[in-house]
């Protein structure tokens, strides 16, 4: 029975699936100069759209382009915004729609052209099954009227053709990239590594073009080829986990199992050790990032291992263990990361260097949290910039992350400055509340934001209002930031 069945259940769904077809535009037959560009008037309110957007508010963002675009149709850059604006709400095919309109109506404007090209290629990543909306992760229901497959091609597609249009006309090295990258993700891979080699010469793109066609040689199997561009990558690249990651891969094509054993821990080793400290690979290292990486020990040994290497009086390898623990992130409740980081505040200003260095790195959030813990304790001028500069980033952080404390560690770092701080950050934000309310993604936006109102709900208020006047508050967004406080 199942037989006959299951070939039934799937026609309907096999029948109603569309094809996605994209508009072909020939670029070099419709004008290409003397492109309208809007009036000074016209960009402010655009440029407080895109702000909008960065904020994570498309909801709004789309009202008011919209009334800007209702208004005034005689300059490209109104089409833009108000596409993209429609595209970052999630309304995909809308905001393409626009950009195209705009193509028709002012010609081969390139600013129209790369949106177009970049929101395409956000979609073939995508797919059908999910949108990002407001820096988050909105996943489809499954009724997507779409072919997944023919959907993602025929957007790799129109991305491509927009950016060869651009390459050659204006021979710009990010869209080279990408077109490679397509060229790529489409299996062309000779094509591919043809275009990637135009970036050779340039020292941004140099190092990710060599990784791309070594990656592209092993598609092809051309294994030799490949290893020799992941080796001279590594020789220039010691502490590079991924190109260990590919020489793994390798050699376990080649069937090379010692070699591939070997890259492979070496991967491992380098993806979890900070890069600025001085860890070395060694037997003995990777036995130690192991000990520490993982369950099978329990916390009490974990914890007296990192007491002995404190008391061998040697700083900076002390240092460098604690740093890989908090990097590792592997040992969060079980008190071992509290250690390593109360060891490097004992330790202080010989510590603050590499503290800062993994600060920016990619790290999780608590290990942020952790790290601003310490500088919060060493007050180290070079670590307040980068806190200073790291607290807007909260405010539009997904729901997916946990907030880090870097608010809370600025004020203890130095109250007055903090608090300073804080209030410059959240003082737009407040203004939101109103305009959110029709959101129906407000719930999902801003999530991170609490973290700026721990701190100051110990402050006194007549500290809060002297500081909040300094900055120009309004009664009323002193009385929003109170209703915060309150809750």
């Amino acid at each position: 029975m199942k037989s006959i069945l299951f070939p039934l259940l799937l026609l309907p769904l096999l029948a109603f699936s569309q094809k996605l077809q994209r508009n072909v535009f020939e670029y070099e037959k419709l004008k290409s100069d003397n492109f309208v560009v809007c009036d000074e008037s016209t960009n402010k309110e655009l440029e407080s759209v895109l702000l909008k957007i960065e904020e994570n508010n498309s909801t709004t963002a789309v009202e008011i382009s919209k009334k800007i675009f209702d208004a005034k149709q005689d300059c490209f850059g109104t089409f833009e915004t108000y596409g993209f604006a429609l595209f970052r709400n999630g309304q995909w095919l809308e905001g393409i729609k626009v950009l195209e309109e705009g193509i028709k109506k002012f010609g081969s404007v390139p600013e129209l052209i790369k949106r177009k090209s970049e929101m395409s290629l956000e979609m073939a990543e995508l797919g059908t099954g999910q949108k990002n909306i407001d820096g988050n992760s909105v996943f489809n229901s499954g009724n997507s009227n779409y072919d997944e497959e023919q959907f993602k091609d025929e957007n790799l597609k129109s991305a491509l053709a927009d950016l060869e249009y651009l390459i050659k006309k204006y021979n710009r090295t990010e869209e080279i990239y990408y077109a490679a990258k397509i060229q790529q993700l489409l299996k062309d891979y000779d094509k591919s590594n043809n275009t990637f080699r135009m970036l050779l010469s340039d020292p941004k793109y140099k190092i990710a073009a060599l990784y791309n066609i070594g990656d592209n040689y092993i598609a092809l199997n051309d294994l030799d080829k490949a290893e020799k561009e992941f080796n001279a990558l590594l020789s220039e690249n010691p502490k590079e986990g991924e190109f260990y990651n590919k020489l793994a891969s390798i050699y376990e094509l080649k069937n090379d199992k010692i070699k591939a054993e070997e890259f492979g821990a070496k991967s491992i080793f380098y993806k979890n050790v900070p890069e600025d400290t001085d860890l070395e690979y060694s037997k003995e290292n990777f036995e130690l990032l192991q000990f520490f990486g993982t369950d099978e020990n329990k916390p009490a040994k974990k914890l007296k291992k990192l007491q002995e290497i404190s008391n061998q009086n040697n700083p900076q390898y002390t240092i460098d263990v604690c740093l890989m623990i908090l990097k590792l992130h592997a040992n969060h409740g079980n008190g071992l990361e509290e250690k390593a980081t109360e060891t490097l505040k004992k330790i202080g200003k010989q510590a603050i260097e590499k503290v800062n260095k993994l600060f920016q790195s990619n790290v999780s959030t608590c290990t942020i949290t952790n790290l601003a813990d310490i500088m919060a304790s060493i007050k180290d001028e070079n670590s307040w910039a980068l806190m200073k500069k790291y607290l807007p980033y909260i405010a539009t952080m997904p729901m997916t992350l946990i907030p880090p404390s870097v608010p809370e560690k600025m004020v203890l770092f130095d109250e007055e400055r903090g608090i300073t701080e804080i209030l410059i950050i959240i003082k737009p934000l407040l203004t939101q509340v109103e305009e959110e309310s029709n959101n129906p993604m407000a719930e999902m936006t801003g999530f991170g934001q609490y973290v700026y109102y721990i701190p100051l709900e110990k402050v006194k208020k007549e500290k809060l209002r002297k500081i909040a006047s300094s900055l120009h508050y309004t009664d009323q967004e002193f009385s929003a930031l109170q209703k915060k406080l309150s809750k």
